[in-house]
């Protein structure tokens, strides 16, 4: 399909951790629909970026950037993804609040306080058995490309997301979500579970990110098709085969987000549940060095304290096995695992226990002489490992994808922090 020259703003030319994770994931996705108060921390992503990323668009489902600031602290979060349906169309669902609750379950009280032409002010809840959060938004209209969200009120923190369309082609449209979750403005237990962990409100964004842009699609994508709006539910299986690396081209086309910082891939089988992740960094290291701390899984508890119990059971030069868990403060996460060398890197495979089945794979690609690109790629059957876990992705089935989202953006950090510290 040949590039159109259009210069209209807003249209893209057409294409050549887990308790305390699983807690603060959670109480932060009820913030999803409402956004931060700086217009310095809602990030986005140029034209020439959306056009570099957009076949991974439709290769993978979501790219999502998470950015940070010379300290390690979150300062924006951005997701894209690409939707079948037009963006008035899209503008249209989402200038209601009370649809949003078919963008995530998680949302059952959204009550309409003012509605002005090009505003709303609107109240919402989520309420659970042992917690309830609630608030009030301000939502600003810019038809049919921008939708600005402002929390004014709320107990879990403040944020300011922005959504912005792009039409791509004549029945399709890029949207982008951008924006960040002030952490430090919630009541003490958020702050409590998320911790003064950089890597965990970068994880905690980024799963609300990929949760809100995928239930979008969702929604707009039913009302394309003449549907009646529902509630979405996953379904589809997973194959046996292993993760798959990214291609010389796929990572080009991210190095221009690369820049910017920790980039996150998911996909979805058809039906909608989750296939693979994939988290991406640059790292200030060469490629020897990197390959050498992801190939030693008896260092990783010094890198990341939520590892324990790791047990070496045979090495040789082909082949590690290994035993490992996820020590949580609710619940504990544990597989043996069989660890082998592959072209790109290093596979590990769950044999058994919680997390049995389970694959990751590290991926590594020159970068220059001292830097190298590395990419972690994960699935977990999650609502299997754990009761906690099944209950919450039966209630909103895309924090099967935030989760993995989350834990794979830990590891990787962890080996960044190992190899970039000496």
């Amino acid at each position: 399909m040949k590039a159109k020259k259009n210069k209209m703003p807003g249209h893209l030319p057409s294409p050549p951790l887990f308790a305390k994770a699983l807690f603060s994931l959670v109480a932060g996705l009820v913030l999803s629909v409402g956004f931060p108060a700086q217009a310095a921390k809602i990030g986005g992503l140029s034209k020439a970026e959306l056009l570099s990323v957009r076949p991974l668009l439709e290769r993978y489902g979501t790219v999502t950037l998470s950015e940070t600031d010379a300290k390690g602290q979150p300062r924006a979060m951005t997701s894209a993804i690409r939707v079948a349906a037009s963006r008035e169309l899209i503008f249209k669902a989402l200038e209601n609040p009370e649809n949003f609750y078919y963008i995530s379950t998680l949302f059952k009280e959204n009550n309409v306080l003012q509605s002005h032409d090009n505003s709303r002010a609107w109240s919402w809840a989520s309420r659970h058995k042992l917690f309830s959060f609630t608030g009030v938004n301000t939502m600003a209209l810019y038809p049919p490309r921008r939708v600005d969200v402002h929390v004014t009120k709320s107990n879990i923190g403040s944020g300011d997301f922005r959504l912005q369309m792009y039409a791509d082609g004549e029945k399709h449209t890029i949207l982008v979500v951008s924006g960040l979750l002030d952490v430090d403005s919630s009541e003490w237990l958020i702050r409590f579970l998320v911790g003064r962990s950089p890597v965990m409100r970068q994880a905690m964004n980024v799963a609300i990110g990929i949760v809100m842009i995928k239930g979008i699609k969702t929604m707009a994508e039913r009302m394309a098709a003449g549907k009646p709006l529902d509630p979405h539910r996953t379904k589809g299986k997973r194959g046996a085969a292993p993760t798959k690396p990214l291609s010389k081209a796929d990572i080009g086309a991210l190095r221009p987000v690369l820049q910017r910082g920790m980039v996150v891939l998911t996909r979805s089988v058809p039906g909608g549940r989750m296939d693979q992740v994939t988290a991406l960094k640059k790292l200030k290291a060469k490629k020897g060095k990197v390959l050498a701390a992801v190939a030693s899984p008896q260092l990783y508890p010094k890198m990341l304290s939520a590892i324990s119990e790791l047990e070496i059971h045979e090495r040789d030069k082909q082949k590690v096995e290994f035993s490992w868990n996820f020590g949580l403060s609710v619940f504990g996460l544990g597989s043996r695992n069989l660890m082998t060398f592959t072209p790109t890197g290093v596979r590990v495979q769950a044999l058994s226990g919680e997390l049995k089945d389970a694959e990751w794979s590290w991926q590594l690609a020159e970068d220059g002489a001292d830097s190298t690109i590395l990419a972690y790629h994960g699935w977990a059957d999650l609502g299997r490992s754990a009761p906690i876990l099944k209950t919450s992705i039966k209630r909103e089935p895309y924090l099967e994808h935030g989760f993995m989202a989350g834990s794979n953006m830990v590891m990787l950090s962890a080996i960044r922090r190992a190899v970039e510290s000496e």
